[in-house]
Order: structure tokens, then C-alpha cells, then sequence
């Protein structure tokens, strides 16, 4: 038994033990990832229980839902035993991945987990006529030369020609932002993803109802803000 903290579940769901570079410790999140992640976990979980109609614990834990998002690497162990290496951004099936530098000081983020958008960015990169690029297993085979021709060729320009080049190959690529960029970007402002709630501006509704959009009312409550309408009515609170 241990406190619950969002540090433990991530250090003892697998993900810590696969976060990282390949030479470096492990690493945790830099935000409190399992207690948002639980969060909504918890939300889902609660509707599908009073979708039910039938009374019951809704039983949740920190250390499984972050467990849950470790995708194929539980799979991969229990049918191979083999272990998903730190490679940092990269992904052991994918690429060229990962976040690359561009010739102005910023970054982008590049990747070709689709066959058919690889093929189209080896093609940008001038390798696309090479056999050995043409399988995921081939350029997983070739992972450091292809890395290095990827970072090479961000590297000579700039990040809005990395995005304008990669757009018109329709080969996925995003600018790696910031929250200073966030607040100016047409995208985020059109969808209103930030909104105040009371005197603080935080994020908005994750999803958009089209008949019952929903709010956020209020930015946090007291503690037994509900205790007195529990208690009138009966609700056990154990």
C-alpha cells in the first residue's frame, strides 16, 4: 500500500521505464499526468454506472488507468518478452519520430506511422526510390541513418517551410508549441479551448455537445461541498 500520487503510478505503470533517451534514466512526465488521466477516467466511469441504473462502487485507481494507456507494450512482453527500449520520442515500429530542429531555433514534431505518409517523406528526404526504406521493419533496421537525415533536413529550413513542405505532401508534421503560442493560435482561439472560470483562464470543456454543450461552473469547490445534501438524504458516504 502507498500514498496516491501521480509520481508513483507513473513510475510503477511502465511508463517511466520506457520515457526517456536511450542512454538517459527514466523519466516521469512534466505535468501531473495519472491525476488528470484518472480524472477522466473516473468521469467516464461514473456515467457508464448510473447508465446502468443499477447502485454500485465505481472502483478506480491511479496506477491502473495510467497502466491502461501503455498501448502494446503489455502485449509485446506477455507474447515475446521482449522489453520496449527508451528511444525518446521514437517509437520502435516507427521511423523517422520524434521532434526535430529547424534551421530559425524551432521545433517541429514529424511522424510516419502510416506506410503511405513514410513513403512520402522518404521521398521529400531523397531516399525514396531506396529498398531499404520501403517496410516499417526497414527503416526500423536503419533508424540512425534515417534520424540523422531527418534532422539534417529540418536543420537547412526553416520550421514554416518544414510545416508548408510536409502540408503539401500530406506527411504529418506540427509545430511544437508553447503556451505563449497556444494563447495566440488561431486554431485554439476559434475552439475556444481556453475560457475563464471565475477570475482563472484554464481549459475548456474536452468535449462539445451540440443539444447540451455544458460549462464550467466553478473553478474548484471546498471540501463537503455536498456533504450536507448527503447526509439529509440518507446517502451512505462509506
Amino acid at each position: 500500500q502507498r500514498p496516491g500520487f501521480a509520481s508513483i503510478a507513473e513510475s510503477m505503470s511502465g511508463f517511466a521505464a520506457v520515457n526517456g533517451e536511450a542512454d538517459g534514466q527514466p523519466l516521469l512526465p512534466a505535468i501531473a499526468l495519472t491525476d488528470e488521466l484518472t480524472g477522466i477516467v473516473g468521469a467516464f466511469a461514473t456515467m457508464v454506472a448510473l447508465y446502468s441504473g443499477v447502485g454500485q462502487v465505481v472502483d478506480i485507481s491511479l496506477l491502473e488507468s495510467m497502466f491502461h494507456i501503455m498501448g502494446p507494450v503489455a502485449s509485446l512482453f506477455a507474447l515475446t518478452g521482449e522489453l520496449q527500449p527508451r528511444l525518446g520520442s521514437g517509437l520502435p515500429y516507427t521511423v523517422p519520430r520524434g521532434t526535430y530542429l529547424c534551421a530559425d531555433g524551432l521545433w517541429v514534431g514529424i511522424s510516419t506511422s502510416s506506410d503511405s505518409v513514410a513513403q512520402r517523406v522518404m521521398s521529400l528526404l531523397g531516399v525514396g526510390d531506396d529498398q531499404r526504406f520501403k517496410s516499417f521493419d526497414g527503416r526500423a533496421a536503419h533508424r540512425d541513418e534515417l534520424e540523422t537525415l531527418m534532422r539534417e533536413w529540418c536543420a537547412q529550413r526553416t520550421r514554416a517551410e518544414v510545416v508548408q513542405l510536409f502540408e503539401a505532401a500530406e506527411a504529418a508534421v506540427g509545430p511544437v508549441m508553447n503556451m505563449a503560442d497556444i494563447a495566440t493560435d488561431p486554431h485554439f482561439i476559434f475552439r475556444e479551448a481556453v475560457t475563464l472560470v471565475g477570475e482563472t483562464p484554464m481549459q475548456n470543456l474536452i468535449a462539445r455537445l451540440s443539444k447540451t454543450p455544458g460549462e464550467l461552473r466553478h473553478e474548484g469547490r471546498p471540501q463537503d461541498a455536498d456533504g450536507e445534501e448527503i447526509r439529509k438524504n440518507g446517502w451512505s458516504t462509506t
